[in-house]
C-alpha cells in the first residue's frame, strides 16, 4: 500500500530530469563526467521549508490517489484505517449508542484520536462539534471527497513546533487535486454479499484555463443504504452469543420490585404476540433470582444498524490567478453535506411506579417490534454541513530569495441531530398507566389498565406519543497566516541554509448541544444532554532552519510559541521545539532521528462544558460483584441494565497536555532496482493528560476500590489511594433504606482532570519493491508493519501503572501488518492488498486469543480505450467475519472498535476521461 516518499522523489524529481537531459545532450557531453545535480524543491508535510529531499528526520507514509483506488478503498477513512500505525480502537457507524456515529476518525499508536492533527492542504481543520465519547474533540474525515484527493501524507512523531496544538502522535495531511486537466466522470455501484449496504457514487471533475486564470472544480455524490444487524445471520439474535443461548429480551414485562420477581403473564397472553420480531416472540422464562416468566424475543437486536444509511454531497473549487510569473492569487473552496441515518435498535419504554391496584411497587417494560412501529421508528439523523475556504497570495519578494504565502482560512461544521423520543406529558405514560395518583415513598402512584401492556402499539399511536428531539451544534476555526521562506538564506561549506518563519492568528468557536435545550421538560427520561459554548483566540510565531553541517550530515531545528486567550478571561502559552538529524553515509542510505516537545491544548468541550447530564445504561458493578456475579453473567444480576444519571461539567483550570517524542531509524533505497526499505522506532511520553472517566469506568473502578482487587484479581486497589478517594466521591448512592434499590447507584459525577502520565513506544517498518518483466508487464510488492512495544498509563501519582497492552486494559492491536502486490500489463492492472490484525484480548481479559483477523482486497482495472476504463473491486474478498470470543456475552459479541461485520463488498466503477 505504501510507497516511501523517496520512491516518489526518484520517479518524479530525479529520473525524469535525468532522462530529459540524456536525450538532449550532445554526444561529447554524454561521455563527460556527470555534473553535480541540484534537485528542485518541493513542499513536504512536516516542514515549512521547501526541500530537495522529501524524506526527512521523521517517518512519513504517503498514500497516493492511484494507490487508494488500486487497493480497493472507497473512503479516506478506509484508507487511513488500514495503515499499520492506525492500530488503536476507534468508533465507527457500528456504535450506534456512541456520541458520534456519523463521524469517522483514526487512532495513531493506540493513542486518543485527539492527539493526531488533521490538515487539509496543509491547513488545520476545525473540530467536529459533537463530542467524541461525549467529552473530547476530533476532526471528522467522513466527508472528505475521495475523488478529489491527490495524496495523503501521514507523518508520525511530535510536530507542535511546526503546526502547534494536537500534533503529538503525528499529522495527517490530506492533499486535494488543485489543478484538474480535462473533464472526468466516474460512476460506481455495488453492495455486500451478505445483504444490505448497497451504494452508488458519482464523481465529476473538470478544469479550464482562461488566460491567467486556472479553474478546477469537482462534485461527488454518494447514496448509501444501511446494513441492519438482521442482515447478518450470526448477530441477528441473542441466541448467537458465543457464550451460549441467552434469555430472550423482555419485550413485554411486568415485574414486582419488592420483593423482586416477574409477574407471570401466562402462555395464553403471549401466544397472540408471537408474530412480532419476525415470529420470534414467545412465552419465556429467566432462571436467575428475582426473575420469572414474561413475553420476549431473542431477535430484537436485529433492528440496530451496523452501517449508516446516508446521502453525501461534496463540491470543490480551486481558483489560481497568475499576476506574474512569480506571483499568484488563489482560492480553495470545499463544501460538504451529509445526512447519515442510524438506529440503535427498537424503541423502548419502561416505568417503575407504585401500583395502587396491586399494592406493590412494579416495573412495566415494552420493546416495540417493527411489525408495530416500523424499522425506522427509532432512526436518528445527523445533518452535517462543512465549509472550508482559503483565499491568499503567494510569490517571491523580488530578487531577495524570499518567498511568501499569506492567506485567510475558515473551516466550519454545523450539525443538526434529530432523534425520536417519547413525550413527557400527554403521551406513553398516560396511555399505559392512566392519571398519576400522587406519590408513595417518592415513587409515582397509578392504577393502570393491565390489558394495555400486552397489546401491540400502532404506528399512529407511536407517532402521537413521540416527538422530534432536535439539537444544533457548530464549530469553526478562522485564521490568518503569513509564511516567509528562503531555501538559501546563506551559504555554508556543506551547502545552503534554509529558513522559514510563520505568524498566525486564529479564532476558534465551539457550540455543542446534543439534545433539545428543553429536552428535560419535553421528553420523558431525557435531560438537556451535553452542552458547551465558548471561544478562544490563538496567536503563534514559529521559525525553522535547515542546516547542512557536512555534505552527508544535516540538521533541522524548529521552534514555535503558541498563546491562547480564553473567552471570559484566562489562557495559557506553550513553547515547543524540535531537532531533527539526517546522515547519509552513502547515497542510498539515510540514517535519521528526531527529538521534539509537543502539546495539546485542552479541548473547548473540556473548558466550556456546562453542567450537562444524561441517562446511561450501566451495571452496578459493586453490588453485582458483591453478590457473586462476574462480567460473564452480569445480565443475570438484578442491578444490571440500570438507568444511571451521569453528570459532568467543564474545567477552566486545566493545564496543557505536554509531550516529548523521539524517533530514530533508517531509509535504504537501491536506485537500480527501485527497492526501498525503512525502519523507525518511536517513543511518545505524555503528561498532564486530560480525561473524563466514563460511567462504566467509574463504576468498575469504584467496585475495585471497595472490594480491594480487580475482577480477575491481577491488580490490587487501595481504597485510600488518591484515585479511589476521588472515584468514591463521584458515585452517589441511594440510602440503604430505599424500598427498591438499597445502596444502589443514583448518580455519577464526572469532570475533566489532568492525569499524570502516559508512555508509548513502538517499531514501524515499510518496504516497496518494483520491477519490470519486459513483455510480462510491471510488478510491485509492498509491505508495512507496526508493533507497539510499550503502552503504560498512570492516572495519578501514587496509583498503579496500568499496562495498556495487557488484559482488560488493552484496546489496541499488538501488531498490524499489510502486504500488497500489483501487476500491470498493457491495458490491464490488478492489485491484491491484505491487512492482518494481531490477536486481541478476549472480553474477560484473560488471554490474547481472539483472531488474528486477515482481510484481502482485490481490484482489476481495464483501460478500454483513451476515453473509458472499468474497475472491479472486491473488499474483504474471503468474507471474513469478526473472530468469535467465547467470553463475550454482550451483543454484538465482538469488539466494534477493532472488527466489523460488514463482510464482502463488490463494486464496479466506470470512468470516462475527456482531455
Amino acid at each position: 500500500m505504501k510507497r516511501t516518499l523517496l520512491s516518489l522523489l526518484v520517479s518524479s524529481v530525479l529520473l525524469q530530469p535525468l532522462l530529459a537531459q540524456a536525450q538532449s545532450s550532445p554526444p561529447d557531453e554524454e561521455s563527460a563526467a556527470p555534473a553535480t545535480r541540484k534537485l528542485d524543491t518541493v513542499n513536504v508535510t512536516g516542514s515549512l521549508i521547501p526541500r530537495a529531499q522529501v524524506e526527512g528526520p521523521s517517518p512519513v507514509t504517503t498514500i497516493t490517489a492511484e494507490e487508494i483506488e488500486a487497493q480497493g478503498f472507497t473512503t479516506v477513512f478506509d484508507a487511513l484505517r488500514s495503515l499499520p500505525t492506525s492500530n488503536g480502537s476507534v468508533q465507527d457507524s457500528q456504535g450506534t449508542g456512541f456520541y458520534t456515529p456519523g463521524a469517522k476518525t483514526i487512532s495513531l499508536f493506540g493513542l486518543d484520536p485527539s492527539y493526531t492533527l488533521t490538515l487539509l492542504n496543509g491547513r488545520p481543520l476545525n473540530s467536529y462539534p459533537l463530542a467524541y465519547n461525549g467529552n473530547t474533540s476530533i476532526v471528522d474525515i467522513a466527508n472528505i471527497p475521495l475523488g478529489m484527493v491527490e495524496r495523503i501524507d501521514v507523518l508520525t512523531g511530535g510536530q507542535s513546533s511546526v503546526y502547534g496544538s494536537s500534533a503529538v502522535a503525528g499529522v495527517i495531511n490530506i492533499v486535494l487535486k488543485d489543478k484538474v486537466e480535462g473533464t472526468h466522470f466516474r460512476y460506481r455501484a455495488g453492495g455486500y454479499s451478505d445483504g444490505g449496504g448497497s451504494s452508488q457514487r458519482f464523481i465529476f471533475s473538470s478544469g479550464h484555463s482562461f488566460g491567467n486564470l486556472d479553474l478546477s472544480y469537482g462534485l461527488e455524490y454518494t447514496k448509501q443504504k444501511p446494513i441492519f444487524a438482521s442482515d447478518r445471520s450470526y448477530i441477528d439474535s441473542v441466541n448467537d452469543s458465543p457464550t451460549g443461548p441467552q434469555d430472550p429480551s423482555r419485550t413485554f414485562l411486568r415485574m414486582q420490585m419488592s420483593p423482586n420477581g416477574y409477574i407471570d403473564p401466562g402462555q395464553a397472553t403471549c401466544a397472540p404476540l408471537s408474530y412480532l420480531f419476525g415470529g420470534s416472540t414467545s412465552y419465556a422464562h429467566r432462571n436467575a433470582a428475582g426473575t420469572g416468566y414474561y413475553c420476549g424475543s431473542p431477535d430484537n437486536v436485529g433492528t440496530a444498524t451496523l452501517y449508516n444509511k446516508s446521502e453525501d454531497v461534496n463540491a470543490t473549487t480551486f481558483l489560481r490567478y497568475h499576476l506574474s510569473e512569480t506571483t499568484e492569487l488563489y482560492s480553495d473552496i470545499l463544501f460538504s453535506f451529509s445526512r447519515p441515518t442510524y438506529s440503535g435498535g427498537s424503541p423502548f419504554w419502561n416505568k417503575t411506579f407504585y401500583n395502587q391496584t396491586s399494592g406493590n411497587y412494579e416495573q412495566w417494560q415494552r420493546i416495540y417490534a417493527p411489525e408495530e412501529v416500523g424499522m425506522d421508528a427509532k432512526d436518528q439523523r445527523v445533518y452535517t454541513r462543512s465549509l472550508n475556504i482559503t483565499a491568499g497570495a503567494r510569490g517571491g519578494l523580488g530578487d531577495t530569495g524570499f518567498d511568501y504565502d499569506v492567506y485567510v482560512n475558515r473551516s466550519s461544521t454545523d450539525v443538526t441531530r434529530k432523534s425520536t423520543d417519547f413525550l413527557a406529558t400527554g403521551g406513553i405514560d398516560d396511555y399505559y398507566l392512566g392519571p398519576q395518583l400522587g406519590k408513595v415513598n417518592g415513587y409515582d402512584a397509578y392504577a393502570p389498565n393491565l390489558d394495555l401492556l400486552y397489546q401491540p402499539l400502532t404506528r399512529q399511536l407511536y407517532d402521537q406519543f413521540s416527538g422530534t428531539n432536535r439539537a444544533e451544534s457548530s464549530a469553526s476555526r478562522t485564521g490568518v497566516t503569513a509564511l516567509v521562506t528562503n531555501t538559501s538564506l546563506f551559504g555554508l561549506p556543506a551547502g545552503d541554509v534554509g529558513f522559514a518563519m510563520i505568524l498566525q492568528g486564529t479564532r476558534e468557536k465551539f457550540f455543542n448541544q446534543s439534545a433539545d435545550p428543553n429536552a428535560g421538560v419535553l421528553f420523558r427520561g431525557s435531560t438537556a444532554g451535553t452542552s458547551a459554548e465558548g471561544q478562544r483566540d490563538l496567536y503563534a510565531v514559529g521559525a525553522e532552519l535547515q542546516v547542512p553541517i557536512f555534505d552527508t550530515f544535516s540538521a533541522n531545528l524548529s521552534g514555535r510559541y503558541d498563546k491562547y486567550s480564553l473567552q471570559g478571561g484566562g489562557g495559557n502559552g506553550k513553547a515547543t521545539w524540535k531537532l531533527g538529524l539526517e546522515y547519509r553515509p552513502v547515497e542510498s542510505l539515510l540514517l535519521r532521528g528526531s527529538y521534539a516537545t509537543a502539546f495539546r491544548s485542552p479541548d473547548m468541550f473540556y473548558l466550556y462544558s456546562r453542567e450537562s447530564s444524561g441517562y446511561t445504561t450501566n451495571v452496578d458493578t459493586f453490588l453485582c460483584r458483591q453478590a457473586g456475579y462476574t462480567s460473564e453473567n452480569y445480565d443475570d444480576c438484578p442491578q444490571s441494565s440500570l438507568q444511571v444519571l451521569s453528570s459532568s461539567t467543564g474545567n477552566r483550570d486545566l493545564k496543557d497536555i505536554t509531550a516529548e517524542t523521539f524517533t530514530y531509524g533508517f531509509v535504504w533505497s537501491a536506485l537500480d532496482n527501485a527497492l526501498n526499505l525503512s525502519v523507525d522506532y518511536n517513543s511518545v511520553k505524555i503528561e498532564n493528560e486530560v480525561s473524563i472517566l466514563g460511567t462504566d469506568s467509574i463504576l468498575t473502578t469504584e467496585a475495585n476500590c471497595r472490594l480491594g482487587r480487580s475482577e480477575n484479581g491481577d491488580v490490587a486497589f487501595d481504597i485510600n489511594s488518591p484515585t479511589c478517594q476521588q472515584i468514591l466521591a463521584q458515585v452517589q448512592r441511594l440510602p440503604g433504606t430505599d424500598p427498591l434499590n438499597p445502596n444502589g447507584v443514583e448518580k455519577v459525577f464526572s469532570y475533566p482532570i489532568n492525569l499524570a502520565k502516559q508512555r508509548q513506544t513502538g517499531i514501524q517498518a515499510s518496504g516497496d519493491y518494483r520491477w519490470s518483466a519486459g513483455r510480462a508487464g510491471e510488478f510491485g510488492v509492498n509491505a508495512g508493519y507496526y508493533r507497539p512495544l510499550k503502552h503504560e498509563l498512570q492516572q495519578q501519582e501514587g496509583d498503579p501503572v496500568l499496562d495498556m497492552l495487557c488484559c482488560a486494559n488493552s484496546n489496541e492491536l499488538h501488531y498490524r501488518a499489510t502486504l500488497g502486490a500489483s501487476w500491470n500489463i498493457g491495458a490491464f492492472s490488478t492489485n491484491v492488498f491484505g491487512v492482518r490484525n494481531a490477536r486481541t484480548w478476549n472480553s474477560a481479559g484473560e488471554e490474547r486469543n481472539i483472531g488474528p483477523w486477515t482481510t484481502w482486497n482485490a481490484t482489476v482495472n481495464y483501460r478500454i480505450n483513451k476515453l473509458a476504463s472499468v474497475l472491479l473491486t472486491a473488499n474483504n474478498l474471503t468474507n471474513e467475519r469478526p473472530p468469535r470470543d467465547y467470553t463475550n456475552g454482550n451483543w454484538p459479541y465482538y469488539d466494534q472498535g477493532v472488527y466489523n461485520a460488514f463482510g464482502r463488498s463488490m463494486f464496479v466503477e466506470l470512468s470516462l476521461d475527456f482531455q
